[in-house]
């Protein structure tokens, strides 16, 4: 093996972030959605970056309530046209870090944008070391960030779970999405 030449550097990059807070979110609603979802053939459970459950892909993309709380962030970031791009929801899923459990470091590439909303509060940060930003888990916060941007979560060292809903939007046109 040959190596000609090998460049380790960093690239400015523009990226998109921003925390807020959703009011009145059905939070056990959906936690209850999250326990039923874990338990179905084709769960995630261990099989992704996040080292504990989850439900399938797609399990909120229809779901009313979801779609309500979801479409509070859209409306905000059409309003700001921040980003000025169209884009359109693809995977919604649920997930549930219990005791040990965390979430290994990765993006969502190739998505556009991705996000989440936490259920209740925890310790459990989620950690995006890139743009050196975390987000400590409380009931209706939520984050929305560039897919590129890698993020994880520690090992949950509390005897409580975390429950969380994660989404990614596309850019439109390139996947038939939900198209709210």
């Amino acid at each position: 093996m040959r190596i000609e030449k090998e460049i380790k550097s960093k690239l400015e990059r523009d990226y998109f972030f921003v925390v807020g807070s959703l009011d009145d979110v059905d939070t056990g609603y959906f936690i209850n959605k999250i326990e039923e979802g874990i338990k179905l053939p084709n769960n995630l459970n261990y099989k992704t970056n996040v080292m504990g459950k989850a439900t399938p892909w797609y399990y909120f993309s229809k779901d009313k309530l979801f779609i309500q709380l979801v479409n509070q962030i859209i409306d905000y970031l059409e309003f700001k046209k921040i980003p000025d791009v169209p884009y359109l929801l693809k995977e919604v899923w649920g997930i549930k870090e219990g005791f040990s459990d965390f979430t290994q470091l990765h993006s969502h590439q190739p998505n556009y944008l991705s996000g989440v909303i936490y259920l209740n509060d925890h310790p459990q940060k989620l950690y995006f070391p890139q743009i050196n930003e975390e987000i400590i888990p409380e009931i209706g916060k939520f984050a929305v960030f560039s897919s590129f941007l890698n993020h994880s979560t520690r090992r949950n060292e509390s005897d409580n779970n975390r429950y969380s809903l994660a989404f990614n939007f596309e850019y439109k046109g390139s996947f038939n999405g939900i198209g709210i």
